[in-house]
């Protein structure tokens, strides 16, 4: 009997932590690292926005290092980040529970590149690739709806409904190349990295206080 008082006790400890939202972000670098993402290929796409209604005319070279640098550059901060992660684990129930929500994520989106990039090479076309990123910010709305049910912050909730949307209107538009470039772009700016680099400012507020 005392077992299952116990047991129900730790239950509701859990759900009063998830609720209040004691630690509900991301940590500093897992925060940063979000931020970062945004930026690095919110910068990329903006540059194929911009050849792509004639802006701006890059080499063949140059756009091999554009394709290249953002995922390089993520790669590398990643992996400072796990470093770091490792040394100071999150702390607090909604903290692993964001962690694990974005990790999840992550994992499916390494499945799905291998589903489209596969179906596009077969079909010998590239739109098939394209509904790609459409999907992923799909799966970053999901992921931002469930920060909201954890933190019940409304901005969270407006994050979640703009990738949404986002990847809504991508599936429509891959035969828009300009369009769908642009909000690929907004929304890698705006959804990904602002909220990012929002939340990093927000841990390293709690941390020193």
């Amino acid at each position: 009997m005392n077992d299952e008082i116990k047991s129900v006790q730790d239950d509701l400890a859990f759900l009063r932590t998830v609720a209040e939202g004691r630690g509900g972000g991301m940590g500093v670098a897992g925060a940063a690292l979000y931020g970062s993402a945004g930026m690095l290929y919110g910068i990329q796409c903006l540059s194929y926005y911009l050849q792509e209604v004639g802006i701006v005319r890059l080499s063949p070279t140059a756009n091999i290092i554009m394709a290249w640098a953002p995922t390089v550059i993520f790669l590398v901060l990643m992996t400072i980040v796990i470093i770091i992660d490792r040394k100071r684990p999150a702390v607090g129930v909604t903290s692993r529970a964001v962690n694990s929500a974005f990790a999840g994520a992550g994992i499916a989106n390494l499945a799905l590149v291998l589903v489209f990039a596969s179906a596009a090479e077969r079909h010998h076309d590239f739109h098939y690739w394209l509904f790609h990123p459409a999907v992923v910010f799909v799966l970053q709305g999901a992921v931002w709806y469930v920060i909201f049910m954890l933190r019940r912050r409304w901005w969270t909730a407006l994050v979640a409904a703009g990738w949404l949307v986002s990847g809504v209107a991508l599936g429509m538009l891959i035969e828009r190349a300009d369009l769908y470039l642009l909000i690929a772009t907004l929304s890698l700016v705006l959804l990904m990295a602002v909220p990012g680099f929002g939340m990093m400012r927000q841990a390293l507020r709690a941390s020193a206080a």
